[in-house]
């Protein structure tokens, strides 16, 4: 093999190598859904799951080229990351759309080779003063072919719908809740 032979195997080597390691993560989007008797809060964490688009990433943001994000471009990647997160999110209570606003957002410490996550809470007031309501959550990744898993945690609430052990929502299948507050 000339060495031209050996550089293009090398690399696609490499470049296997990249997409199995991608691949560790199974789910780089997770949801935990917090149901209250008033209240909805959706914690989504949201992880790059590739070494190198993360560090892609961290280049394309690094705006000065110091090799490192100051805290402004910091906020500019969160950004990014947050609205990738919730792009797809949508909640609904009692069949209408329940409008979700940001509690709170965090950017991972990326350092060298560390892949880049972003944690994402959304919040929701329950109109009305109704004691049973049906809950829809609405939730993909921007790859269609990955399931986003879903925790749900009631306090002061009693769901009446069983759940999987695991519930996923994907591309065109919500997670629908029923409940009712406890007495």
């Amino acid at each position: 093999m000339d060495r031209a032979g050996a550089v293009v195997a090398l690399l696609a080597v490499l470049g296997l190598a990249a997409t199995a390691r991608g691949h560790r993560v199974e789910y780089p989007k997770r949801d935990t859904l917090y149901v209250a008797p008033q209240s909805v809060t959706l914690h989504i964490e949201y992880l790059i799951p590739s070494a190198e688009e993360s560090a892609l990433l961290s280049r394309l943001f690094d705006r000065d080229r110091s090799g490192g994000l100051d805290a402004a471009e910091q906020q500019a990647l969160r950004e990014h990351l947050c609205r990738q997160a919730g792009a797809f999110v949508r909640l609904e209570v009692d069949g209408q759309p329940l409008p979700l606003g940001r509690a709170q957002a965090e950017l991972s410490r990326p350092g060298r080779g560390e892949l880049l996550a972003v944690a994402l809470t959304l919040f929701a007031t329950i109109p009305g003063g109704a004691a049973a309501h049906t809950l829809r959550l609405f939730d993909r990744h921007k790859d269609r072919a990955l399931a986003v898993p879903v925790r749900v945690s009631a306090q002061g609430v009693q769901l009446t719908t069983s759940l999987p052990p695991l519930p996923l929502l994907a591309a065109e299948q919500p997670l629908q809740l029923a409940f009712v507050r406890s007495r």
